[in-house]
């Protein structure tokens, strides 16, 4: 079970951090789906690493007896938990801004009927902004690639921890 586990957490975390390098070369940053992903990929980690748990717990007589390296493997099974809530609190999602409304001068003066006179109506409020007002298009696009970019190294992480967690759960 653990093995399937493992094959599924290498060939997913593999799928998403090419995702995350398309988003990167594309300079568009990490959407809303993207985020569903780590977290399924997430919650699979936290399944291997209970399972894993219990075998280490159960293995020959005391806590890792059996394993060639119990201390290192128990390390890796932690790092394998943590390295997805901390590249999401380094990178944010984000979406795309919402298309603004703008102003049509023809459109903002309305015909009084009884006098048939002009008036200039009151223009629509101004959007609110998601981002910074300050930060420019080029600024946004820079900040999406590292944030896309830091998801590529921790899928890789996550890959390279997946992998140690093999070589070091094997019987000693």
């Amino acid at each position: 079970m653990t093995a399937m586990l493992a094959v599924f957490v290498l060939l997913y975390s593999g799928l998403l951090g090419c995702w995350a390098l398309v988003g990167a070369v594309r300079g568009r940053g990490l959407g809303l789906g993207y985020l569903g992903g780590l977290v399924l990929l997430e919650l699979t980690l936290l399944v291997r690493a209970g399972l894993e748990l219990a075998r280490l717990m159960a293995a020959g007589g005391g806590f890792g007896r059996g394993y060639a390296e119990p201390g290192v493997h128990a390390g890796y099974l932690l790092a394998s938990i943590i390295v997805l809530p901390l590249v999401l609190t380094v990178t944010r999602a984000t979406e795309q801004p919402a298309p603004t409304t703008e102003l049509d001068p023809a459109a903002s003066q309305v015909r009084d009927s009884r006098s048939g006179s002009r008036s200039t109506a009151e223009p629509p409020p101004a959007p609110e902004l998601d981002w910074e007002p300050g930060i420019g298009r080029r600024a946004r696009r820079h900040e999406a690639t590292w944030d896309a970019l830091v998801a590529v190294v921790g899928c890789i992480a996550v890959a390279v921890v997946t992998l140690r967690m093999g070589s070091t759960g094997r019987p000693a």
